[in-house]
Formats: structure tokens, sequence, C-alpha cells
């Protein structure tokens, strides 16, 4: 653990007025991003220590996660640290505005770009130094070169990885035949260099990083949750629940029917509408002072050639939206169509509900009229080279397309987003990374719209509900789970090849039913768990036996507080993963803490199975307890216990002594848990 000798040292305190006067963050912001960037350095390795330690920030969407960053730093540069290496994404947008804030906020620290990398550029001895790099195999070969000529192999040095579930993975994982991925090598062979290093990985969708096996140099040994600043908006804002109807931004929407898109000379209603409510809202925070250059956003599918279509109809109707507009700009309304007049008014309408003092029908369309004609219309794919732009011309800019936004990049006052399509085959990262709507959105809140089909904003409640649980659990613990609930089936929690498919699977399902298939019987092993477990499910507790007794979720956690799988043994059963599933169930409002509890039998005679050569037990229940055993109620979590006798002769096959056995029923439900088993 690193000390830290000082919190107010003079890169922290040029630190907090810069933040402060440049990006707006306040003075008690700055200390809350302070203490995260504490505990973050408390867990790096000390700077006089051999060695290496990973850790994990654990960002939100959008949230400022270079801001921890940043304080990180300075606060290690405080405290003894001079050596950073900071690696972040490729595209150059996103790479230059890392490079160019990093220059900026931090006065005393000698920037290395990937030009002077290049160059092998000295550095003047005794400042601190951060080479930042692109995750580029060539570059990071640059970063190491320069390393070696500044002689840090034997200095404490600290590496930030910018989203790092992204590109340093090794996506050759499970393909022997193939030498690891380029990136992920260029990362290895640097760190390997290093006898003291810290490797801090940042990101807001871990679970490509917590999924890695046991002994992966990628899998953090610690994590540090972020607490977001005052102002931000995300899942906990915009999809908290299920109660789309009575939400001020959800809007639900069908699917765009891509074929009828094809060959249709206009953009769907729902689009329309969506885009005058955009063009609406700008015009009414202009009027309230909010004098700032707008964004759209429309997913209509993944295919390039959609995006292009989408862009010319979209474009056509702005244009035509102008022209009735501009016919009579002090009374625009006498210039609409009567379809576009009703729709004008609907949008109005729809904007009413979240704004309490809204300017006057006719004076919004004055000033909508007055400033549409600054509209640009972007189509973003590989095809165009298009990307967001970080300072647009125009007063409203409508974006087309979006899968080549770049994770990390943030769309600036982004008011309204329209979702017409998602993938068949979801992955909980990938749909988190494309929640652009998050963000401090304090000043334009009143004016965002998220339209979406119902099955895609039911997967943006699912996916933030696991999000959630997993952060709860990292919070609570600063460890990396082993994992990942998922909320719904069907949603994979990452993209399959940078996980070891060998210890990677989706298991305990809603409304199974699990058990250790080799329990522990030997008396060696077992110790005076038996006697514990009896005192735990007294006769005096539970006299009833196969009864369903209500109790708490946190009691079923105290009885499953044991080891019973005997190691090495087959089986889905893993006591630590069931303990953690049933943790994260406790975590969920549905279940309000409540399980079920069941003594199936305190005296039973199980053995061993014949069908599994006598090595394992075949059942615990008998055969006609069903899949809702005993009347319990399958919509919570239920422990059923059975106490054996433990008898020696064949082919019961134990030890002589009894020891209970649990089965575990989770509660129905349409979901189940990703696990990393190493």
């Amino acid at each position: 653990m690193a000390q830290i000798n000082t919190l107010n040292g003079d890169n922290i305190t040029n630190l907090r007025e810069y933040l402060n006067d440049e990006e707006n963050i306040s003075y008690a912001d700055f200390q809350q991003i302070l203490e995260t960037a504490s505990e973050v350095l408390e867990g790096c390795l000390e700077t006089t220590k051999t060695g290496s330690v990973k850790g994990l920030i654990y960002g939100h969407i959008q949230s400022g996660k270079t801001s921890i960053i940043l304080t990180t730093m300075a606060l290690a540069a405080d405290n003894d640290f001079n050596n950073f290496v900071v690696m972040t994404s490729n595209l150059n947008d996103i790479y230059e505005q890392t490079l160019e804030r990093i220059k900026g906020a931090l006065d005393s620290f000698q920037v290395f770009g990937k030009a002077e990398i290049r160059q092998t550029s000295r550095a003047t001895h005794g400042l601190p130094l951060a080479l930042v790099c692109p995750k580029d195999p060539r570059r990071l070969r640059d970063a190491l070169n320069i390393v070696q000529l500044s002689n840090w192999q034997n200095q404490p040095v600290i590496i930030i990885d910018d989203e790092a579930d992204q590109a340093s993975l090794d996506t050759n994982i499970n393909d022997q035949n193939k030498p690891t991925s380029s990136v992920n090598r260029a990362i290895v062979n640097l760190r390997d260099y290093l006898n003291s290093h810290t490797y801090l990985q940042t990101t807001a969708t871990p679970q490509a990083l917590l999924l890695q096996d046991s002994q992966s140099a990628f899998r953090p040994d610690f994590v540090i949750v972020t607490t977001p600043g005052t102002g931000y908006a995300g899942g906990n804002y915009f999809f908290g629940n299920s109660n789309f109807n009575n939400s001020d931004h959800i809007r639900l929407v069908p699917d765009i029917d891509l074929d009828r898109l094809r060959n249709s000379s206009s953009i769907p209603d729902t689009v329309i509408q969506s885009m005058l409510v955009f063009f609406l809202g700008s015009a009414i925070l202009r009027l309230q002072g909010n004098s700032k250059k707008y964004t759209y956003l429309l997913h209509t599918s993944f295919r390039q050639g959609d995006h292009h279509l989408a862009a010319v109809l979209v474009d056509n109707f702005k244009n035509e939206l102008t022209n009735q507009l501009k016919q009579n700009p002090n009374n625009p309304i006498t210039g609409a169509s009567a379809i576009l007049t009703t729709q004008l008014q609907n949008a109005y309408n729809d904007l009413k509900q979240s704004f309490s003092n809204v300017p006057s029908f006719d004076d919004v369309l004055i000033e909508t009229a007055r400033r549409i004609t600054s509209t640009e219309v972007i189509e973003i794919n590989s095809d165009t080279g298009e990307g967001i732009r970080p300072n647009p011309a125009r007063r409203h800019t409508l974006y087309i397309g979006g899968t080549k936004i770049g994770r990390g990049v943030t769309v600036k006052n982004l008011l309204v987003t329209y979702y017409g399509r998602d993938a068949q085959q979801p992955q909980m990262d990938t749909v988190l990374q494309h929640a652009r709507m998050y963000g401090y959105r304090r000043n334009e809140l009143l004016a965002i719209r998220i339209y979406l089909p119902l099955h895609l904003a039911q997967r943006f409640v699912d996916i933030h509900e696991s999000d959630d649980l997993v952060r709860e659990q990292c919070q609570a613990t600063h460890l990396p789970i082993q994992l990942i609930p998922l909320m719904a089936r069907g949603i994979k929690p990452t993209r399959r090849n940078v996980l070891n498919e060998n210890t990677n699977r989706i298991t305990y399902q809603g409304g199974k039913q699990y058990f250790p298939s080799l329990p522990i019987s030997e008396p060696h092993i077992l110790g005076n768990q038996t006697q514990e477990l009896d005192y735990l499910l007294s006769n005096t507790k539970y006299s009833n036996q196969q009864h369903p007794y209500t109790v708490t979720i946190d009691e079923l956690l105290e009885v499953l507080d044991f080891q019973y799988k005997t190691p090495g043994s087959s089986g889905a059963w893993n006591d630590d993963l069931i303990r953690q599933a049933i943790s994260a169930l406790r975590d969920q409002q549905r279940y309000q803490n409540i399980g079920t509890l069941v003594i199936v039998n305190r005296s039973a005679d199980i053995g061993k199975s014949q069908y599994r050569s006598y090595s394992e037990i075949g059942a615990v229940l008998p055969g006609n307890a069903g899949n809702t055993p005993y009347g319990i109620n399958p919509n919570y979590p239920t422990l059923l216990m059975t106490r054996t006798n433990g008898k020696i002769a064949p082919p019961k096959g134990w030890d002589g002594v009894p020891f209970w056995i649990p089965v575990i029923r989770f509660p129905d439900g349409s979901y189940a848990f990703s696990v990393n088993e190493s």
C-alpha cells in the first residue's frame, strides 16, 4: 500500500484550481474526486517495493473518469511518484483530447505525446514525466524504448490503461495456434520490463476484466468504485425502473421497419416527432438563457446503407421544416401545413410534461424558425469517416448512424437519442457504452428524450440493474467479483473472444436447482461443521420438516457460509459463486431480502449413485418433490437442507459421520449468471 504523506501538495492545489476554472468542477466535487484518488493511490505498490499490483477504477458512463485519472496522477506526484504511462484510445480524436487535457491540467509534469515518444525525446531528470501513448503496438514499443532510455526498470511506475477492457485484452486467447494479440503482447512486454509498477485499469464496463482467469495479468487485484459529481444523470435516473409511461424522458416507439424505410421517401412519424421535440426543446433552452449548440443522435441499424438513406431522409425533412417555418418567421405557424402544425403542437405538449415554466407556443416556434437554418446532418460510419465533433459549428447537429462512435467520446449537449433497432445478441458492456445520454446533463435535463422500443428499454433496465449489483459488490469489498448477474437471458456480459472459453460459462439460471454432486463427508475436513449447522438449523427454530419457513436472505447466507463441495469435484455447485449469486439476489429490491428455508430431512439415507459409478450423488430431494417442492414460493430464493447419516457401507460410500447437503433453488425469472470458474 502506497503511503500518502500529503493531500495538498502543489500538483493537487494547481489541479483543483484548473478543474474549477476550466471545467467548472466545484471544490466540493473535487474533494470527492480527491477522496477516490486517495483510495486508488493507497492500493498502489509502495515506491520502495518491487513487484506489481493491478487496480481497477470502476467509473460510470460519461461521469468524468478522466478527472479521477488526473487527480490520481497529481496526488501520486505529490507523494514521490515521478514515472507515468497513460495508455489511451488509438482513435486520434480521443487520443488528442486525452493528451491535451493532461497537458493543460498537470502544470509541473513533462508530457510526451506520441510525437515526442517516437522521436525518443529526453526528459529533464527529477520532474514527473507522463508518456501518453495510444494503444497501438508500434507506439507501445516506442514507449518501452523511452522507458528503457529513462532507466525506469528499477523505479516505481504507474501505468494507467484507459478503457482497459477495450484493445488491451488478448483476442486470441482461445486459439492456441495464434500468438497473443499484438496490443496485449506490447502491454505485457512493457509491464514485464518494470520491476516495480502499478497497473491501473479504468472503465465503466469492467465485465471482460472481472471475468478474466484468476491468474491473468489483466484481472485486477483491487477495485475502486467512483462516485459521480453533482448533476450527473445515469442509469439510476433514466432506467431505475420499468414504469416508462410515467417517465419524463423515455418515449416508447416501434422498431424501425427497415424494409419499409428502404422503399420509402420519408422517415417514420416517430422519428419526425423526435426531431421536432429536439428543435423545440433546443429553442426553449435558448429562450431560458442556455445558448449552447445542441445535438441529436439517431441509431437506425448496423448497416451503413441504412445510415446513408436515413441521413438523406432526415436532411430532406429538415429542409422541408425549414421552408415551412421560414415562410413567415414572425408567425411561423401560418406557413406550416395542417399535419406539421399538429406535429409541432404534439412536440410542444410533450416538452411541457417536463418543463414547469415553458415559454408560449408562438415564442418557441419563432425561436425555432430563427435558428433552424443553423442545422447540420452528419452521417457517422467508416464510409463517411465522420465522427462526433468536439466543437460543432452549427446550433443543431443531427448525427445519423453512431456505430463508429468511439467509447469515451462525449456527445456534447445531447438532447434526443433515438434507437430504431438493436443487436440480436447484445453485449452488456457494449449497450452501456452506447448510453450517450448519460452524463452531466443538469442544464438541459428537462429537454432530454430517449426514443426506443419497449424491449430495448427493458434491456437498459436489466443491464443497469446488473451493473448496479456488480458495482455494489465491488464497492463493499474493494475486490473483483467472479460472477456477473445477467438479468435477462440472451444478454452476454462481453465479447467472447477475450474470455477463456474453458473457464467462463453461463450458469445459475432462474427457476433451477443446484447442489454439490460430491459433498464433503470426511471427518477431518468437516470438523465441527455438522454440529454448527445442527445449531443453526435446530428443531427449536425449524420444528417441521418439509415445511417452507420465510427467512431473510441474510439467514440463507449464514447457512451457506460453509464449504459443502469436495474440492476438485465436478458439477455447477461452487460454494463461493453460490454465495455471490445469492448475495446479488439479496441486493435486488424485488426480493426485499426475503427467502425460504426448508428442512427436508434430518436423518436421510442418501448414497452415491450407481449411474455415476458410485463417485457422486445423483439427487438430494425425493423424486416426487418437483420443481417447486413443499409449497415454496417460486418467486424467492429457497434453500433446502438435508442431513444425511453418512453410512460407510457400499453403495453409500461415506465416512461414517452425518453431514448436511444443501440444495439451492433460484427464484423464477429469465436471468442467469456469467462466471469464471478458474
